[in-house]
């Protein structure tokens, strides 16, 4: 029986015990496997991504206990506690619950995420096989949709995207809705504030891109506020998202 030595810890581990990455490196699944989280992607992942993803966790965690806790009261929840948002700290949290014994034991790991990182928070689905014994004795498959909602983060080491289980369409939609205001992209006619903030980062892009067009000696800086018009215009204006991210964890 083959055996290799965790790329990580050195430790020699044979076939039941080691995890194979995508580089054709092995990992021992006792100590090292268990460092990340399970939403992380071990057959798509490389070496250098587990060693940054184990290092986001234990980061994580250390952030997590230290700013989200003492501050509970005023985070906002998603997919069942998975996920806590700080609007105060300009943070996100990916949460995992372990436990030693059935429901005892129970610890809490976590992956943290600058609000001003997050890009992409999508819908999916996919459907769940079961199997259960018909009256007759012979088995039957049923088939059960299961929804998701889909995180994705800018120029994030480790686990740069996760999915999340949610009960129901519309849980994400009460997500969407819920990011989109915080990045004032927000989409309906009562919310003028925010459609107003939309027309003047699409103006300043028109603007800017016909004055790159028409040449001159600023078409240099003109070119870059019709890259950062457009970028607001799509994903919202993160500037007081990262100032407070970047105040909460000056000290940690």
């Amino acid at each position: 029986m083959a055996k290799h030595n965790c790329a990580i810890c050195g430790a020699e581990v044979n076939i039941f015990q080691q995890q194979q990455l995508a580089d054709k490196n092995y990992v021992c699944r006792k100590v090292c496997v268990k460092r990340a989280m399970k939403d992380f992607d071990f057959i798509g992942g490389a070496l250098y991504n587990l060693q940054e993803h184990i290092k986001q966790v234990e980061e994580g965690t250390k952030i997590y206990e230290k700013l989200f806790i003492p501050n509970k009261k005023k985070l906002k929840w998603f997919g069942a506690k998975t996920i806590a948002v700080s609007e105060e700290l300009g943070l996100i949290a990916k949460l995992e619950y372990r436990y030693k014994i059935f429901i005892f034991g129970k610890t809490t790991r976590a992956c943290v995420y600058r609000i001003a990182d997050l890009y992409g928070y999508e819908y999916e689905h996919e459907f769940e096989t079961s199997m259960s014994n018909a009256a007759s004795g012979s088995k039957t498959s049923t088939q059960k949709k299961v929804h998701f909602t889909h995180f994705y983060f800018w120029d994030t080491p480790g686990m740069s995207d996760f999915r999340i289980k949610i009960a129901m369409p519309n849980t994400h939609t009460t997500i969407e809705k819920y990011f989109n205001k915080l990045f004032g992209i927000q989409k309906t006619a009562t919310n003028f504030k925010m459609l107003k903030n939309q027309f003047a980062a699409v103006k300043s892009m028109g603007s800017a891109i016909k004055s790159v067009v028409s040449g001159g000696d600023d078409m240099e800086a003109k070119a870059g506020e019709a890259a950062q018009a457009m970028e607001r215009a799509q994903y919202g204006d993160r500037t007081e998202w990262i100032a407070k991210a970047d105040a909460a964890l000056r000290g940690v």
